[in-house]
């Protein structure tokens, strides 16, 4: 995601719908406070985020609230990582993703 900008706010939160289809890893939702936006992002520190996650056949679900408070400082970014391999990969769709603070 861009740069968050959490500091002025006492409380934040993450949602958003997910759907997917086909065999492969999970989606991950991670969390990050000091990846700069450039450059490789294995670089930086980046913390898994609980999401409910869809169990396939394109079945739209929402992720819940996800309590982003750990995180209330500038430099705040998201990110949905997708893993597959050559013999496998789930496809992921994400909609209407909100950040509330």
């Amino acid at each position: 995601s861009p740069s968050l900008d959490l500091s002025s706010s006492t409380t934040a939160n993450l949602s958003f719908e997910n759907a997917c289809n086909y065999t492969g890893a999970a989606l991950q939702v991670l969390i990050s406070t000091n990846y700069s936006g450039t450059g490789d992002p294995n670089g930086s520190t980046w913390t898994a985020l609980t999401a409910t996650l869809s169990t396939g056949a394109w079945a739209w679900v929402n992720s819940g609230t996800i309590d982003l408070s750990a995180y209330l400082q500038s430099n705040v970014r998201i990110a949905f990582k997708y893993t597959g391999s050559n013999s496998d990969g789930k496809t992921w769709e994400i909609d209407d993703i909100e950040i509330n603070g």
